[in-house]
């Protein structure tokens, strides 16, 4: 496996850490604090992310399985707002998505480096590599670690 690929996949296995780092002693009320209308709060992002991992997870077993298989898009709002985000857990969202990004990298850590530039289609992004998809999801979880830890400060400055 070549150094960039296992560079992707370490951020990639290291999203659970992050996320468990992130949301590390959070209240009930905090986890439901938006500093700003109409913006997600912790327990939103967390169900997001474990949600998203879901839908990753199928993508990426798609690029390794079948030749160039078209992705389907999915609505992250509506799925936040009809899979009622706010009232779940955000410790138990996190546990779901350790364990189903647990589960993919078991997969992909066995993958020669050329599987990494097999290809889906993306109705909106195009074209992308199984390891454009793997670095772009390691960092999806850190862009939202962001996003939960500036929550917490504005919820301590309140």
């Amino acid at each position: 496996m070549s150094e960039t690929h296992r560079e992707s996949l370490e951020l990639f296995r290291r999203g659970p850490e992050i996320l468990d780092s992130a949301i590390e002693g959070v209240s009930a009320e905090a986890s439901l604090f938006a500093p700003f209308p109409g913006k997600w709060t912790i327990r939103e992002i967390v169900r997001h992310l474990a949600d998203t991992e879901l839908v990753v997870g199928m993508r990426l077993r798609q690029m390794i399985a079948e030749e160039r298989p078209l992705m389907a898009l999915f609505d992250q709002d509506l799925w936040a707002d009809r899979l009622h985000y706010n009232q779940c857990d955000p410790f138990q969202s996190a546990a779901l998505f350790r364990s189903l990004r647990d589960d993919i990298s078991k997969i992909l850590d066995v993958l020669p480096s050329e599987e990494f530039g097999r290809v889906g289609l993306h109705p909106e992004r195009g074209a992308g590599t199984l390891g454009e998809w793997v670095t772009r999801f390691g960092a999806h979880v850190e862009k939202h670690a962001g996003q939960i830890r500036a929550i917490r400060e504005a919820w301590d400055k309140r």
